[in-house]
């Protein structure tokens, strides 16, 4: 599972009349970033779209490089030739969501209009905005029909939102480590990290790109907080318990936050990450259609739900509910359920757990 390969670098679709985000504002040109991955048949037939969860970029699997000390994409262990969604037989699409921070245009992007980046001008985007920005790449690429579409977390999200908003478009779905809405408990961690951020004396409401230093120390916090629902009980006692760095009174787990927010920190951008956070705890598919049932209505194609005992911000009982919904329409659904200790990160590190089923459910009729 450690093998890689070397894929091609990212690509921009500039939209010169602009994008219309679902609250109505519009930001001209507009940039998507994306890339792909493997090769597209004549007919077009073998695209699978992936989509991104709220850290990661487009970049799912291989190196741009030979360097050793590259990582690969985020999802390279699930995604490459011979694996589970597999290169030698699908043309891979991912596209960079509107908000983030790597490519796609974003808050801390320059507006040519006033020569300083957006900031707090920049829209708040919403799981809708992410999936129409995926259309119209998959409309400049040429494909009209996808063979699935997967994702996890919030990639997942904006697989169930797909499902229901164009029902038809793909023959299967694999979402994991999701639901069709954040759990009140989720939405709680979410907004505490925000004010984390919003009250950060450099923040500026937004405006803090000025600032020597973008990396905020709320930031830094915030993804901490984060950090925390991504865990689980049985794997912070394995990796941490109560251990204290080597001759101070510093706790390990200190110690491993502090390194993970900073490095976090420097990588995105606070802007982009309480408005792609807030995205996620907008989207309630029951309030937007009624009842779930309502929601996948027109759905029927075949489904992959895959959850972690362990989650805490997507318990099993979110895709339960998903799955019962769609069961009651008949919809060829599974459920499966993995146990393992690594919480709701599980998606992205237990490859020999979600591989076989992974591989089964593509290559079944």
């Amino acid at each position: 599972m450690s093998e890689t390969f070397i894929s091609e670098p990212p690509k921009t679709l500039v939209l010169a009349d602009g994008f219309r985000f679902m609250h109505g504002q519009v930001i001209a040109p507009f940039e998507l970033r994306y890339e792909t991955f493997g090769e597209l048949n004549a007919d077009k037939s073998n695209a699978i779209l992936v989509c991104h969860a709220l850290s990661a970029s487009a970049h799912v699997c291989g190196k741009y490089t030979n360097d050793s000390e590259e990582k690969p994409g985020w999802w390279d262990g699930l995604v490459g030739y011979g694996k589970a969604i597999d290169l030698k037989k699908h043309f891979v699409v991912c596209v960079n969501l509107p908000g983030s921070p790597f490519g796609t245009t974003a808050p801390k992007s320059v507006n040519p209009a006033t020569g300083k980046p957006y900031g707090s001008h920049y829209p708040w985007p919403t799981i809708e905005d992410m999936v129409e920005s995926q259309r119209i790449v998959l409309d400049h690429l040429g494909i009209t029909h996808l063979c699935a579409i997967a994702g996890g977390s919030l990639g997942g999200m904006q697989v169930l939102m797909w499902a229901a908003l164009h029902p038809t478009f793909a023959d299967s779905i694999i979402a994991m480590a999701t639901g069709s809405a954040v759990p009140v408990t989720g939405v709680a961690w979410h907004i505490l990290g925000r004010k984390i951020i919003e009250t950060d004396e450099h923040f500026n409401n937004g405006d803090y790109y000025d600032e020597p230093d973008d990396s905020l120390r709320g930031l830094q916090v915030a993804r901490m907080l984060g950090h925390m629902t991504y865990l689980s009980a049985q794997s912070l006692q394995r990796k941490f318990g109560r251990r204290r760095r080597a001759g101070t009174r510093q706790f390990e787990i200190d110690s491993y936050f502090e390194y993970q927010g900073k490095k976090f920190a420097a990588l995105y951008d606070a802007n982009s990450y309480i408005r792609v956070q807030a995205a996620m705890d907008e989207m309630d598919l029951e309030e937007k259609f009624g009842d779930l049932e309502t929601a996948f209505a027109k759905w029927r194609g075949k489904t992959l739900i895959v959850s972690f005992d362990t989650d805490w911000l997507f318990p099993v009982t979110e895709s339960e509910r998903v799955s019962a919904a769609m069961l009651s329409l008949g919809v060829p659904v599974q459920h499966r359920m993995i146990a393992s200790p690594n919480g709701h990160d599980t998606f992205l590190i237990d490859y020999d757990l979600i591989t076989p089923m992974v591989r089964e459910f593509l290559s079944s009729p």
